[in-house]
């Protein structure tokens, strides 16, 4: 029996590994492994709700474990270390054998096709003091970390509020004008109004000073400029600073060094610009890899040098035959995963391949309540999109992604028993765990 190996489970990585367990696996055609250094799925877009408790990451989430029982899969809860190309094996550190505390806790999996779908972190870009005074957004636990350290801030600040002047604020520095650092500052206002309602009475949004910085001309340059001064306009509506044309160049306990300009002093730092694949990655096994880590993979999302492995997701560089690069996105992840679960099969059975062609379904950034957007329509025409519209596409979108993992009996099951539990539990995740 054939066995193919997928490591990662992001929004790729699962809708991948559950295509082709309900296909190849459940027929007993091959053998089906997710290698994961997580145990559970999130969906990434989502993690700033989680970094301010507005989705409870206890809840909203979907267990490897579980799934694999019912998508005719095996999940491996591993980190990958290596690839032995030559023999078609990889290395992984199993995290059941660590937790047992066994003196092996390498393992080697055997594998005929293997696809490599572990995402992406932000770029840092090695400035000085970033990794030291910043807290990033890239997976459930940075989300945890940087929640524990906004209730600590928030929670400290009303405990101490005779102490405060009216000049006082928490102030808390974004780096990064894209959709991860535009969805975080939109929701942090909201966070307070929540922790307010909950008791925190000296909470009110005029204790923040959020600014969100951009080294672009503008936030969102890929967008459209109607798009993003939009999107400016309303995060200016709810007190957030703005800067765009400022590059950071250092970073330490007082705040952010522009290279020009004065210091922006904050208490919080999040740093969500940039994107590039994990280090790991960088010439693994001989492969080819971009400056960012990223695989370069041929159009069929083959490696360049293996044919045997594929790549997908975030941590893909791929060209089109336009010469433009896929951009690392959940919509780039979700299109790859239809071609490269039928490239897989067609490679096994010697047959031809097909190529990947990426088409850009535009995109929508939520902002508390509402969104703003653009989307491609009918004949390549674009939308754009606002308010309740936008917001309602938004969460599509989401229910997209848990329809084409759980199916669609899954997926309603997953929203009423999360509605229930929201219902009877706080709307705000106040524990620090």
């Amino acid at each position: 029996m054939k066995k193919i190996i997928i490591v990662g489970g992001g929004a790729g990585g699962l809708e991948l590994v559950t295509r082709l367990g309900n296909t190849l696996g459940r027929k007993k055609r091959a053998q089906i492994t997710l290698v994961d250094q997580n145990t559970v799925h999130l969906w990434k877009p989502l993690l700033h709700e989680i970094a301010t408790g507005a989705l409870n990451d206890q809840v909203d989430h979907i267990s490897y474990q579980a799934h694999a029982l019912r998508h005719h899969f095996t999940f491996k809860h591993a980190t990958l270390l290596n690839i032995d190309r030559d023999n078609k094996r990889i290395l992984v550190s199993d995290a059941d054998l660590i937790a047992l505390g066994c003196e092996q806790t390498q393992v080697e999996l055997e594998y005929d096709a293997l696809v490599i779908a572990v995402g992406s972190t932000s770029n840092d870009f090695g400035t000085p003091g970033v990794k030291e005074h910043a807290i990033f957004l890239d997976d459930q636990n940075s989300a945890i970390a940087l929640r524990q350290t906004l209730l600590s801030t928030f929670i400290g600040f009303n405990a101490n509020y005779d102490c405060q002047s009216a000049a006082d604020k928490v102030k808390i520095a974004i780096v990064g004008g894209g959709a991860t650092g535009i969805e975080l500052a939109s929701e942090l206002p909201h966070m307070i109004k929540t922790l307010n309602a909950h008791g925190y009475a000296n909470l009110g949004t005029q204790m923040l000073d959020i600014t969100l910085v951009e080294a672009a001309d503008r936030i969102l340059p890929a967008l459209p400029e109607k798009v993003s001064a939009g999107i400016t306009q309303s995060l200016q509506n709810i007190g957030v600073k703005v800067l765009t044309k400022t590059m950071i160049v250092k970073a330490d306990e007082l705040g952010l060094y522009p290279k020009e300009g004065e210091v922006i002093n904050a208490d919080i730092i999040v740093w969500a610009a940039g994107v590039k694949a994990p280090d790991f990655l960088n010439n693994i096994a001989g492969l080819e890899t971009t400056r960012n880590n990223q695989l370069i993979i041929k159009t069929t999302l083959q490696t360049t040098r293996d044919d045997a492995i594929f790549v997908i997701g975030d941590c893909a560089s791929c060209k089109q035959e336009n010469g433009q690069l896929v951009t690392p996105t959940a919509q780039a992840a979700h299109q790859m995963v239809s071609v490269c679960a039928y490239n897989i099969e067609k490679s096994m059975q010697d047959l031809p391949l097909k190529k990947f062609k990426y088409n850009d379904k535009g995109i929508i950034i939520s902002l508390q309540d509402t969104a703003q957007g653009v989307v491609t329509m009918v004949a390549g025409k674009k939308l754009y999109a606002k308010g309740q519209f936008a917001m309602l596409i938004h969460r599509v979108l989401y229910r997209l992604h848990l329809g084409f993992v759980l199916g669609i009996i899954g997926c309603v099951r997953f929203t009423l028993a999360t509605r229930v539990v929201k219902r009877v539990k706080s709307t705000l995740q106040l524990d620090k765990k």
